[in-house]
């Protein structure tokens, strides 16, 4: 692994703390109140005898009460509806769940794995747990937060009933732990990416049913689709490659392909702003009494692979833009000299085992470790590395960073 001068080391880590004390806290994205220019005025009828809050003269513009009441507030008040803004849509494995596992029943195989108990969530408003697998926020929520909205997108499978395109929507959260980009690496304890991306199919054609296909188009445009999976891939590799004769058809190079393909469909659906995570160290405390050249090979070779395979898209898919964060570096970084960032522990788990309260309590000084349970980061090690993600050079983040991206027209 990079290891980096202690005095360059000591000044990013500086920096990096700075920005986190000056990052936008994120408010939740509310629309401006409607002035009373104009005299015309018309009536919102009820037709669906639906919506009763709706019925009523209302002025020439749709006002927030309207749309709040009536999210097909365009069905009555036409070409008045509030604008909405860009979502956050989300995708991935464990780092990002805030919550989908909760919902899969457990089956023959096993329980799936969950964070929907204590000690998760100890950190996090009212010490609930979400299903996050953090002690509090996880990267999802930092850069919903950096966006504008006061919360992370829910959890698909939270959802009682399909997702609307109103004034308030901030997109949909389809990540879920332990999932990998393969169906093979699967055993129904987790949402593969390829079953993410057609959930997200199917909430985009439920949602054409009270939005105009134009402005659902500019809304997905606009939005920042977030990606971060492949480690259970790899490990899936690894085991096939350790364990068993080799399948040239179980590789990196097959495993990239598979990847472009999700992309490439989110793309076909109208997603354009890819911010994707790369997959940090295999060698987590789970499994760092196991670690050999080959686990620490395939990661970086996935990696290296990420940026041919985000730039041959660019070039083909005619307004796709990405970014592609660079975890493994960062958090590679921040290891080899932990206290220029803040941290004391960046190799063993604050929070042993299953992080239950069957086991012993986890550390108290967790702001001061990297790693929450045996596999993700606590609170703020997602939050410095999103910071970076968000506000960063091209060291971590390229060709853009995420702030950037999020920015672009």
């Amino acid at each position: 692994m990079a290891r980096w001068p202690a005095a360059a080391a000591c000044a990013l880590g500086a920096a990096l703390l700075g920005m986190l004390a000056v990052s936008a806290s994120g408010q939740s994205p509310v629309a401006a109140a409607d002035g009373e220019g104009g005299n015309s005025r018309f009536t919102c009828t009820d037709t669906e005898k639906k919506r009763p809050g709706c019925t009523g003269t209302c002025p020439d513009r749709c006002p927030r009460s309207c749309v709040a009441l009536c999210p097909s507030c365009q069905t009555y008040c036409p070409d008045q509806v509030q604008p909405v803004r860009p979502a956050l849509f989300v995708f991935g494995d464990g780092s990002l769940d805030v919550g989908n596992n909760n919902y899969i029943e457990p089956n023959e195989v096993g329980d799936p794995w969950r964070a929907n108990h204590s000690y998760y969530g100890i950190d996090f408003p009212k010490s609930e747990p979400t299903g996050r697998f953090s002690n509090g926020f996880n990267m999802a929520d930092f850069i919903a937060k950096a966006m504008g909205f006061k919360m992370s997108p829910p959890a698909y499978m939270s959802l009682n009933s399909p997702a609307k395109l109103d004034a308030g929507f901030a997109g949909v959260n389809y990540a879920s732990a332990t999932a990998g980009i393969w169906r093979d690496s699967d055993d129904g304890l987790n949402i593969p990416l390829m079953d993410q991306v057609q959930y997200f199919a199917a909430m985009i054609e439920k949602m054409e049913a009270n939005r105009s296909r134009q402005e659902l188009s500019k809304m997905l445009s606009n939005s920042l689709f977030l990606i971060s999976v492949g480690a259970s891939d790899l490990y899936y590799i690894y085991n096939i490659m350790t364990r068993s004769e080799p399948d040239n058809k179980t590789d990196v190079p097959h495993l990239l392909s598979s990847y472009g393909d999700n992309i490439t469909a989110l793309y076909n659906l109208g997603a354009r702003k890819f911010a994707i995570i790369n997959v940090p160290t295999l060698c987590t405390p789970v499994v760092s009494h196991t670690c050999d050249d080959l686990m620490t090979s395939l990661p970086k070779d996935f990696n290296d692979g990420i940026k041919p395979l985000m730039a041959s898209l660019a070039s083909n898919l005619d307004g796709l833009r990405y970014s592609i964060a660079d975890f493994y570096a960062f958090s590679d970084v921040v290891s080899a000299n932990p206290s220029a960032y803040g941290f004391v522990n960046t190799g063993a788990s604050c929070c042993e085992g299953p992080c239950a309260t069957n086991y012993r309590p986890p550390c108290a000084n967790r702001m001061e470790y990297w790693y929450w349970d045996q596999e993700n980061p606590t609170e703020q090690a997602a939050k410095l590395a999103t910071t970076t993600f968000l506000n960063g050079t091209t060291q971590f983040t390229a060709p853009v960073n995420f702030e950037t991206l999020i920015n672009q027209k």
